[in-house]
């Protein structure tokens, strides 16, 4: 195989925060984020995955240098200089940047500015739409109130050094994101107050947030992302397919919103469409890699086999441990250099024209994106 990607770095424009050095050697938190099965899951069968077997392997090359077992690991780690140990992970699997979900975040999480200290990383935080929801809906009792704050902070967001937004719309009432008119959406409001419920699941709600925050984040040149597809039990598969967002595409789309499709399996090539025929339409195939890694290669080479290598951009989705982030690099590298090595897009591209795509998808497209830079 060609060394195309060699040099390379990689922006992670889609993750989540790791933990401090309280953690570093927490064994079972390394464990359950080789997969989205919740923590009533058997551990047992969670050690039966590639996944665990990978893990495993990239924490023996950064201590004794062997594969280690399952009960050697708390020792292994609880030896290492934190935060030398996960300085090297992030620099050897060549990370420049990494952009942060902050809403979402483990126990003893680091702060950005800590990250970036652990990583040598530069660290941008996304700003996630549910969790304003929430957050203001404790401060204020009524609607007007509530939603005069929602919007004020949507529309400060980049001066408040946010470089996007996030929706998890897709775990709370589906992607077919729909106008809501104002009447129902105080109903929806009343409904939430009623229930006692701190957690947003009101559908009206939801699809009333997003829609009228789209227009600002646009105004604001903020690519709004969606999960889609894969991820916890709490997420319905069946109502996160992107093609559901098709009317929210052509809506804002041509407003100059920028939308970026997260994880996408098992819906990748559906996303891989969306991007091939609508403007502003970015994606990528996180999570699944390096998840599923034993898939890697194929995922990667079905997701763009319409799209634009402009529209496809690298994600680990990792969180909690740095051990993730240098896996999902890794496998992400292998299945993306299989694929630029494909006997027939070796046949009708030359070395500098993959070399250019290679740049794209590693980093050049999160850089357009979200830090405007050519």
């Amino acid at each position: 195989m060609s060394d195309l990607l060699k040099g390379i770095p990689v922006i992670d424009h889609h993750c989540h925060a790791i933990v401090d050095e309280k953690r570093q050697s927490d064994t079972e938190a390394l464990l359950r984020v080789t997969s989205e099965a919740p923590v009533t899951y058997s551990a047992a069968d969670l050690k039966e995955r590639l996944a665990w077997q990978a893990v495993k392997v990239i924490v023996g090359r950064y201590t004794d240098g062997q594969c280690p077992s399952g009960e050697s690991i708390p020792g292994l780690l609880a030896q290492q200089d934190y935060a030398a140990y996960c300085r090297t992970l992030f620099q050897d699997a060549g990370y420049q940047a990494l952009l942060l979900d902050t809403g979402f975040a483990p126990e003893s999480a680091a702060s950005l500015k800590k990250i970036a200290s652990l990583t040598g990383a530069q660290t941008y935080p996304i700003f996630r739409l549910e969790k304003v929801l929430e957050e203001e809906f404790e401060r204020k009792k009524t609607f007007t109130d509530w939603w005069e704050a929602v919007i004020s902070r949507v529309r400060t967001a980049r001066e408040s050094g946010y470089i996007g937004a996030k929706s998890i719309a897709a775990y709370r009432s589906g992607l077919q994101i729909h106008e809501v008119d104002i009447d129902t959406a105080k109903e929806a409001f009343q409904r939430w107050k009623h229930s006692g419920e701190k957690r947003l699941t009101e559908a009206d709600l939801i699809n009333f947030g997003v829609w009228h925050a789209a227009g600002d984040l646009a105004r604001q040149a903020l690519p709004l992302q969606f999960h889609t597809g894969y991820g916890d039990p709490d997420t319905d598969l069946r109502q996160g397919n992107p093609l559901l967002l098709r009317g929210f595409i052509e809506k804002y789309t041509p407003l100059g919103l920028s939308i970026v499709l997260l994880h996408c399996y098992p819906y990748h090539r559906e996303a891989g469409y969306l991007a091939s025929v609508y403007n502003h339409v970015f994606f990528d195939t996180s999570l699944i890699v390096p998840l599923g890694l034993s898939s890697a290669r194929r995922v990667v080479a079905e997701a763009l086999e319409l799209a634009p290598y402009s529209r496809y951009l690298f994600a680990s989705d990792a969180h909690t441990r740095p051990e993730m982030f240098a896996l999902a690099a890794e496998v992400f590298r292998d299945a993306f250099e299989a694929h630029l090595n494909d006997t027939l897009v070796v046949r009708y591209t030359s070395r500098e024209v993959r070399e250019h795509w290679a740049s794209l998808v590693c980093g050049m497209n999160a850089r357009r994106l979200y830090l405007d830079e050519a």
